[in-house]
């Protein structure tokens, strides 16, 4: 079980998470403010979570959720690229799947997040 404080820092992540994945879902997705937004949750897993972790947890907890934020971490670098591939598409299709792609990794951390939390 996560202490408090850690579940708060992951319950910010999720919701930072789900308002990315509105963000892309909308019809007209502002690239700009997209990656914009995309440096602030991956600020705040690497500046705040990944930093406070793994002090107060049991041995198991411990084990598990390193590897969950394995996936995350590498989750959110996929994600980075891609959405850099997205920003440098030039027709409409393929910046249709590239946003595909995105909302698919965004997806997955939101899964990540659920299962820490649940």
């Amino acid at each position: 079980m996560l202490p408090k404080s850690h579940q708060k820092l992951y319950q910010k992540f999720f919701t930072s998470l789900t308002k990315l994945r509105a963000q892309v879902m909308m019809k007209d997705v502002d690239l700009k403010r997209l990656s914009n937004n995309f440096q602030i949750v991956q600020g705040t897993f690497q500046d705040q979570i990944l930093e406070s972790m793994t002090g107060n947890l049991e041995n198991s907890a411990t084990y598990s959720l390193q590897s969950i934020q394995t996936e995350i971490h590498r989750t959110l670098r996929l994600l980075s690229t891609d959405l850099l591939f997205l920003q440098s598409s030039y027709r409409q299709r393929t910046e249709e799947q590239r946003l595909k792609i995105v909302l698919d990794h965004i997806e997955k951390l939101i899964g990540y997040c659920q299962i820490i939390l649940d």
